[in-house]
């Protein structure tokens, strides 16, 4: 799978790729188990005669994803008040939803799942994941499911299944188009530290660093216990603008760029350099994202790195860090071939479906999943300013969150390169993630973990 790239061009397209609308769920439930008796088996049964919708045994369908029960994040909280909608419209289909709460812990429970076949109905999954799974043939390709409803299928981004894609199949329905590399920043304390708006070059940003961290306050808060942090909110930014995207597209064609190359060595080499320099905290490794977040709004660090999907979080932070939060993308670095106005965003992950039951429970899972990447979904995400992968324009936009707004006005500006872990192989990431790990606090120079990444590179393609 080739790795594309979205050019957002204006505001206006900004905001609608954070929103979306779905055509309604059709079709009926076919339960094989309840089947109800023919009419014209015998002439004297009436309609009234048949059982009711309500007298059928209800369809189970399984949901599992990584999201904690409390999470305030946009996404989740929005993704459980639409499903506690569509369990009041549709009795008849219950959805158990099993919430993992730690990423790590979620996907180590997919692969184990995976590997007996009893994937859940519905589940949350990476693009990386879903090619694993699909050459497995543990997951059910969609096509199908989509082409049935052609609004559905249509309304949603081109480019929204690029990640969920392989082999020419779909495996994934698309909830959001996100940035996963954002800098939330606290405008005062980088005031304070001489700054009137944010670094535009690498060396202003380590300056600024400087300043801030004799200021008595942590520059970045960094929770990377879980190890994704790391590489999907910071380096797959950062080795872009050192490499360039084309790069990137080279490794993952498997056309010669290597791990080893000098300029994603030089990437490793910055990323070191930040926490040598003190940048992050130093439990960096043992604290996970929504603790980050906690040291940011508890106004102990001066920024974080993560998603968009932050936004609704850093909304409900106490009104004097949220008031005084902006948003930024990394700044240039000298001699990096990548765009300066670019950060690693895209569909990422979306919803998959296990082959165990898919067959008999087809049309209940196409209802939940319309219920979750739908019209109330999407208008819901639209008026937290949510960036969905579906296009809509009817929404109040005036519950649009400021923060929102801004962010809005930079991703208008940004081209979205890929989300390293959303293209390359599992194990592949897993043993970058473990490295970084390493890497940032010295337990490794940049060029053994190059060499490591690109000696399970060559073994895992």
């Amino acid at each position: 799978m080739k790795a594309n790239r979205v050019k957002m061009t204006g505001l206006s397209v900004a905001l609608a790729v954070g929103m979306s609308v779905l055509a309604g769920c059709g079709g009926d439930n076919n339960n094989s188990n309840n089947t109800a008796p023919s009419n014209s088996a015998n002439p004297e049964v009436n309609a009234s005669s048949e059982p009711s919708a309500s007298a059928q045994e209800p369809v189970k369908v399984t949901f599992m994803n990584m999201w904690p029960k409390d999470s305030t994040e946009n996404i989740a909280t929005t993704v459980r008040a639409e499903l506690a909608k569509f369990q009041a419209d549709h009795p008849n289909i219950i959805v158990e939803e099993e919430s993992i709460g730690d990423q790590n812990a979620y996907y180590t429970k997919l692969k184990t799942l995976a590997a007996s076949n009893e994937l859940p109905d519905i589940f949350i999954s990476k693009g990386s994941e879903l090619a694993m799974f699909a050459k497995n043939e543990t997951v059910a390709p969609l096509d199908d499911l989509l082409s049935a409803d052609a609004d559905w299928k249509n309304g949603f981004l081109p480019s929204s299944f690029n990640d969920l894609s392989s082999g020419g199949h779909t495996y994934g329905v698309p909830f959001s188009m996100l940035a996963t590399s954002v800098i939330y920043y606290n405008k005062q304390f980088f005031a304070d530290a001489g700054f009137s708006s944010f670094p535009q070059t690498w060396a202003e940003l380590e300056t600024a660093i400087a300043k801030i961290k004799e200021n008595g306050i942590t520059p970045i808060a960094l929770g990377n216990k879980e190890q994704w942090v790391a590489e999907s909110c910071i380096l797959s930014a950062l080795g872009d603008r050192f490499t360039g995207t084309d790069w990137f597209t080279s490794i993952n064609d498997k056309s010669g760029a290597k791990f080893t190359d000098a300029d994603f060595v030089n990437s490793l080499e910055a990323f070191q350099s930040l926490a040598k320099q003190g940048a992050f905290n130093k439990d960096m490794n043992s604290i996970n994202n929504d603790q980050q977040k906690t040291l940011y709004f508890n106004g102990k660090a001066a920024m974080f790195m993560e998603g968009s999907w932050a936004i609704g979080s850093v909304m409900a932070a106490p009104k004097e860090i949220a008031d005084n939060t902006e948003v930024a993308v990394l700044p240039s670095v000298e001699g990096g071939k990548g765009n300066a106005m670019a950060t690693s965003g895209g569909a990422g992950s979306g919803y998959a479906v296990g082959v165990k039951g898919y067959g008999e429970k087809k049309d209940a899972i196409a209802k939940v999943l319309k219920a979750l990447s739908g019209e109330g979904f999407a208008k819901s995400m639209a008026e937290k300013g949510e960036p969905v992968a579906f296009t809509v324009t009817d929404y109040d936009k005036s519950n649009v969150s400021p923060l929102a707004v801004k962010y809005a006005e930079l991703s208008s500006q940004l081209q979205f390169t890929p989300i390293y872990d959303s293209y390359l192989n599992p194990a592949l990431v897993s043993v970058m993630n473990a490295g970084l790990q390493d890497l940032l606090i010295n337990g490794v120079t940049p060029e053994a973990l190059a060499k490591k990444i690109q000696a399970e590179y060559e073994k895992t393609n």
